[in-house]
């Protein structure tokens, strides 16, 4: 007889923003001893979204054992003045999940996101006093202040601001081991710039594997219920990535 995989338990914790806001942390709990931690930041150009998005890859990795957290953040409009008001709650975001994940009988936790939540994933791991057992990222944004610049026009902040939310000018030695998914064919953030950061992560002496998808625009990554390849391939190797890194592949 096929067993049916057990459904993970989903809980919605509160934490505070920068500015006291309650935000919610939405954690899907695995059946049993969780494996690994994983704390999620959703996109949508940090001024749309939720943690909704990133549901079905939140709950699948739950199924597999990964304690896994989306996390809601002010957005531009609505309570944040640019991606560094969204970067400071993300840092309390991360805070909250790691005494979550040590109620779980974890001690390290891996961190990613898609798009701009993958720009605020790589602004904790730029950061020299967080640790993380793994980076997964899945087209990320990389640079608002070069290449990137339409994006600091459209957010109307300086040069300066741009600079410091854009983590291709932030690789440091000592980041976590990652993976990154990309379309060669991203309108938002080319191809050349997720190379880029990858040769700056690997001459920076850190382990960063860029998986490519031929064709694939922006947001190929995303659960489609009428079915979408790249997102079933995307999840199985996330899932393996962050059991690897946690040492419970």
């Amino acid at each position: 007889m096929n067993r049916q995989p057990t459904e993970p338990t989903e809980t919605t914790e509160t934490f505070a923003a920068a500015d006291g806001t309650p935000l919610p942390l939405h954690v899907f709990w695995p059946q049993g001893q969780a494996r690994a931690a994983f704390l999620l930041f959703h996109g949508g150009g940090w001024m749309a979204g939720s943690p909704a998005m990133l549901f079905p890859q939140a709950k699948a990795l739950a199924r597999a054992g990964i304690l896994t957290a989306g996390a809601g953040y002010r957005l531009i409009g609505a309570g944040a003045a640019s991606p560094l008001d969204c970067m400071a709650d993300a840092d309390n975001a991360d805070r909250f999940f790691r005494t979550v994940a040590a109620d779980a009988g974890l001690a390290a936790i891996s961190v990613g996101g898609g798009s701009a939540g993958g720009q605020l994933a790589l602004g904790l791991a730029a950061s020299p006093a967080r640790q993380y057992s793994g980076l997964v990222l899945f087209n990320p944004a990389l640079d608002a202040c070069c290449e990137g610049a339409a994006i600091a026009d459209l957010l109307k902040v300086s040069p300066q601001q741009a600079r410091a939310f854009s983590p291709l000018h932030h690789v440091r030695p000592g980041m976590p081991p990652t993976i990154m998914f990309h379309g060669t064919e991203d309108q938002f953030v080319p191809i050349t710039l997720a190379r880029r950061f990858r040769r700056l992560m690997t001459d920076a002496g850190t382990e960063c594997e860029l998986v490519e998808f031929p064709g694939a625009g922006h947001g190929f990554f995303n659960h489609d219920p009428n079915g979408n390849d790249a997102y079933d391939t995307v999840l199985e190797r996330t899932r393996a990535y962050l059991l690897r890194t946690a040492g419970n592949s």
